[in-house]
């Protein structure tokens, strides 16, 4: 395992663990896409000039909570959507970001079809973040998925959001 793809895979088990929610409901939700969707919107760098990203949440009974498309249309097509659904599977087929997936196989050399998955039903590729309830272990309840960008940018647009959002959640429900 490279040194590098050690750290990322570290880095990412870190964020799992500690972005986790209090409650979650539909109006938690409705923040969090909006507020994926400021960030998107606002950024300063540059690097979403001319792109085009989806957002999706959902529970894992298949509850849309949330779903928009953001940006320039001509980038958003509808292999975005497929990816939603394939990252949506990975998270809940394995319990961890798609991000996390995608880079553990990478480390070790594989890829999805050594473990029997098939695109684009299963995407390991960033952008797919588990909804996880604190004190409550045993599985996540659904998914924050961006798609759209490269996948360190998907993966980024969510945990950035969710490490701003969540904080003011916690300090609301104490």
């Amino acid at each position: 395992m490279s040194q590098q793809g050690a750290e990322l895979l570290k880095e990412i088990a870190e964020q799992e663990a500690t972005l986790r929610f209090p409650i979650f409901n539909a109006e938690i939700a409705l923040d969090i896409g909006m507020g994926i969707r400021s960030r998107f919107l606002n950024d300063q760098s540059g690097k979403f000039t001319n792109r085009g990203i989806v957002i999706h949440i959902s529970t894992f009974t298949d509850h849309t909570l949330f779903a928009a498309a953001v940006g320039n249309e001509a980038e958003i097509g509808p292999n975005c959507w497929y990816f939603v659904e394939g990252k949506k599977n990975i998270v809940k087929r394995f319990g961890h970001c798609s991000y996390f997936i995608g880079t553990q196989l990478a480390v070790h050399g594989e890829t999805i079809a050594m473990k029997d998955l098939h695109p684009p039903e299963y995407a390991p590729f960033g952008g797919a973040f588990p909804i996880w309830i604190k004190d409550v272990p045993s599985a996540p309840i659904g998914t924050i998925i961006v798609s759209g960008l490269e996948q360190e940018n998907d993966h980024a647009l969510v945990v950035d959001t969710l490490k701003e959002y969540i904080p003011k959640l916690e300090s609301k429900s104490t």
